[in-house]
């Protein structure tokens, strides 16, 4: 018989006084990618479950995760949500299908609602663009940094450079006043085969407003890939702080919320990054065939640990206010192992992110694999 996992320290359990109802909905549109990412949680991943979801979310999901989404939010006055649109790759579903989602939505739930899309952006065009200026969805993009960085690792299926395709979606974004002011910037994963000030250059000169860091999705029994002589360990903390370098040189006007929030800790103000201080989440996630997970990179860990054994057709979003994996991502220091909640520096990282401490034998009880 398989052992329980371990979400929480032993001896801690449900507390509703600190739940805070969800916020932000992600919507997994899409269950298939046109990229062959390396270091894909999902698709290069142990949760392999994608496989038998369907492609694309149906209207009948759509229409009830917006019902289940009034449902919660009536229930606890919330008067404005965040609706992400994720995948695999969300552009795959079409204007069409990403047009009716928005109706469905907005229509079925009362207050504001802001939606997102993150995205690889090859597939980017002006009908699509048509579609998310229509419905004001803020657009993110996933880009590495120049070519030879992108390309290490961001590759179509056929092994053939995502690069210009991205570029050329860039400069299609910004062509046009009303489609540019709905990008907001970049998403990406560090890599320490990249130079760090290549990486720095190749995202700023795309004239981006933001760009977020993503440390590679690892834990301890899938560390990440670090230098094995000297000071490897460090590896990762050095990369960043040569980025910050640049950064805090101020050759570009552009936001980088993972350094921005750590300082804001640092002057004894609070972390709006899971990854980083402790945050009490308010995400949750919805899979194109409606099951009800706590948040998507927890899949490069395994099926065992993103199955909560909810879905849409049975359950509602207050119940998985109940499971652990939601309460281990909203108790903020009371989640976290003996090493870190005695750590001086704690209140600066908040334990690291929740998949990066998972290890087998204690569970997600584990300083983080980056600590």
């Amino acid at each position: 018989m398989a052992q329980p996992i371990k979400w929480l320290p032993s001896g801690i359990s449900r507390n509703t006084s600190i739940e805070r109802p969800f916020y932000t909905f992600l919507f997994k549109i899409a269950a298939r990618c046109n990229l062959d990412c390396t270091y894909c949680y999902v698709y290069s991943g142990p949760d392999q479950s994608w496989r038998k979801r369907p492609r694309f979310m149906s209207r009948e999901v759509a229409t009830q995760a917006a019902e289940a989404i009034a449902t919660h939010v009536s229930k606890h006055t919330i008067h404005s949500i965040a609706v992400v649109f994720h995948g695999g790759e969300p552009l795959l579903a079409g204007p069409d299908r990403i047009d009716e989602y928005c109706r469905i939505i907005r229509s079925a739930i009362p207050g504001e609602v802001e939606f997102g899309i993150q995205t690889n952006g090859t597939l980017l065009n002006e009908e699509m663009l048509g579609v998310l200026a229509k419905h004001a969805v803020s657009i993110g993009i996933s880009l590495d940094g120049d070519r030879l960085a992108n390309d290490l690792n961001r590759n179509f299926r056929n092994g053939k450079s995502s690069y210009d395709s991205v570029v050329r979606a860039v400069d299609l974004v910004k062509s046009r006043p009303d489609w540019a002011r709905l990008f907001g910037g970049f998403l990406a994963v560090v890599d320490l085969r990249n130079d760090p000030e290549a990486v720095y250059d190749g995202l700023t000169s795309l004239r981006a407003k933001s760009l977020d860091l993503l440390l590679p999705d690892s834990h301890h029994d899938a560390p990440p890939s670090r230098p094995n002589e000297g000071d490897g360990h460090v590896a990762y903390g050095r990369w960043l702080s040569r980025f910050f370098d640049l950064w805090m040189d101020g050759k570009h006007e552009i936001e980088i919320r993972y350094f921005e929030e750590i300082i804001a800790l640092l002057l004894g103000g609070f972390s709006s990054l899971e990854a980083i201080g402790a945050k009490s989440v308010d995400l949750i996630v919805i899979e194109s065939d409606g099951d009800i997970e706590a948040v998507d990179t927890l899949k490069m860990v395994g099926r065992h640990v993103t199955d909560l054994g909810f879905n849409l057709a049975k359950n509602s979003f207050d119940d998985a206010l109940a499971h652990p994996a939601l309460h281990s991502r909203m108790l903020g220091y009371d989640a976290l192992c003996d090493t870190c909640q005695t750590c001086p520096d704690l209140e600066y990282c908040g334990g690291g992110y929740l998949p990066h401490r998972y290890g087998r034998g204690n569970g997600f009880l584990n300083p983080s694999v980056y600590c």
